[in-house]
């Protein structure tokens, strides 16, 4: 499997820890009973878990930008050092962005997402490329 392909399963796997981690945290904050039932009577979330859905929704618009990228370079059979460099870039500065976002690390969480950016930029300049 190529890595950008290899990297999109890395960005899935990202997702899931951190869906399951939000998950986890319904029975201990709000308890089981709510957490089980239809969560109508509305509950406060905790400062973490609101972190964390910052978190999730940040990491879904990533991987908007990301996978039909990849998608589209991998139909046209295309890989090269710019995309591997990118998928390396965008996967570790999306786990880097996630960790700091959860522990409060502001200024580090700032540059991990200016990394995964530059690796979404490097994945454009490639299928641009290709494309003229």
């Amino acid at each position: 499997m190529p890595f950008e392909l290899q990297a999109i399963v890395g960005t899935v796997l990202i997702l899931f820890v951190l869906l399951m981690f939000q998950g986890g945290l319904v029975p201990v904050n709000q308890g089981f009973a709510w957490g089980l039932g239809g969560r109508d009577a509305k509950r406060d979330y905790s400062a973490l878990q609101l972190r964390i859905a910052r978190t999730i929704a940040n990491h879904i618009e990533g991987m908007v930008m990301f996978v039909p990228l990849i998608l589209v370079l991998q139909a046209m059979n295309i890989s090269s050092d710019l995309t591997i460099c990118g998928a390396g870039l965008y996967l570790a500065g999306r786990l880097v962005f996630a960790l700091c976002y959860l522990l409060a690390i502001p200024y580090l969480r700032s540059f991990a997402w200016a990394v995964s950016i530059i690796g979404i930029i490097l994945i454009a300049i490639e299928t641009i490329k290709s494309m003229l």
